[in-house]
């Protein structure tokens, strides 16, 4: 499902405009980044918990030529989705 599509299924289950919907999932976007970005978590109750994990820098190689590169560390976000979910997209 993209964005648009997201959009529009929640303003006509909710009843709401298009518009104001755009409006709460952008900023909704932009609190979970700031929050991830500074290295706290977001839980949702009854969807889950979004983290940041760092990764160790490590080294990897170019394909085409094979020659060593060195990776950094850097910050992978990761989610956990609740029981509930798990169970439902199981059933």
């Amino acid at each position: 499902m993209k964005r648009k599509n997201l959009v529009e299924k929640i303003a006509s289950d909710t009843q709401q405009r298009t518009l104001v919907v755009q409006k709460i999932l952008r900023e909704f976007v932009k609190v979970v980044a700031e929050e991830l970005k500074n290295g706290g978590t977001i839980s949702i109750s009854g969807l889950g918990q979004f983290k940041t994990k760092i990764t160790k820098p490590k080294v990897g190689r170019n394909p085409k030529t094979g020659q060593e590169v060195r990776i950094p560390e850097r910050k992978k976000v990761s989610f956990r989705p609740t029981d509930w979910i798990r169970k439902y997209i199981n059933s």
